[in-house]
């Protein structure tokens, strides 16, 4: 599949809601909460992992079959249920409404896709072969995870909070701050994050302030 515009979604700022309670649904629904949505959950049963996550986060749930106009108000949509007649009817409801929706029985009807991710913290790193091979995706993914480490996770919130500082040290000069960055972020330093050695991160981190 061609044209395809890769984007990072805030699922705080957007309403979502899932058609469907088996397990499909579930990694559906696994995957916003853990970008930080609250998505709704349309099902009349739930598989035990997903009433369980449902049950622990607080997410609304309503336990009946989908019906005409559950799709309205919200943004992103995931048709997920075993019936295609079902799915059908609720991509054509939220596509009309404007909403973006993912069907998981029809992939080509579908306006977006859920890349496969790996996650550290704030790093996300995002990838897909536009259905031509999840197999390939995910040898992709477990590959990155190798290089994507928590280590790395935990040097980006680490970056994060340096960010005031640098600011504060140098409020007016953008350059002498591009210039701090260049300096401390070097494939070294990558190399130390990468392989978790945070003591050696923030050595490099206080070498670079003391020499500025």
């Amino acid at each position: 599949m061609s044209g395809l515009y890769p984007v990072l979604l805030d699922l705080r700022r957007c309403r979502v809601l899932v058609v469907g309670g088996g397990a499909v649904a579930a990694r559906k629904v696994a995957g916003v909460v853990e970008a930080g949505g609250r998505p709704t959950i349309v099902a009349p049963e739930l598989a035990p992992e997903l009433a369980a996550l449902t049950e622990r986060e607080g997410l609304p749930c309503h336990r009946r079959p989908y019906r005409a106009g559950d799709t309205a108000g919200f943004q992103l949509v995931f048709a997920a249920t075993d019936r295609p007649e079902v799915n059908a009817a609720v991509a054509r409801e939220a596509a009309e409404g404007g909403a973006l929706v993912d069907r998981a029985d029809a992939g080509g009807e579908s306006s977006f896709h859920v890349p496969a991710t790996v996650r550290r913290g704030e790093v996300v790193v995002a990838l897909s072969t536009g259905g031509a091979s999840p197999l390939l995706a995910r040898r992709l993914r477990e590959r990155l995870e190798e290089v994507v480490t928590a280590g790395v996770g935990r040097a980006a919130r680490r970056l994060e909070e340096l960010r005031d500082e640098v600011r504060v040290r140098w409020p007016r000069d953008e350059a002498r701050r591009r210039a701090f960055w260049f300096d401390l972020i070097t494939p070294e330093f990558l190399d130390d994050a990468v392989a978790g050695r945070d003591e050696d991160v923030d050595m490099r981190i206080s070498r670079c302030l003391s020499q500025s």
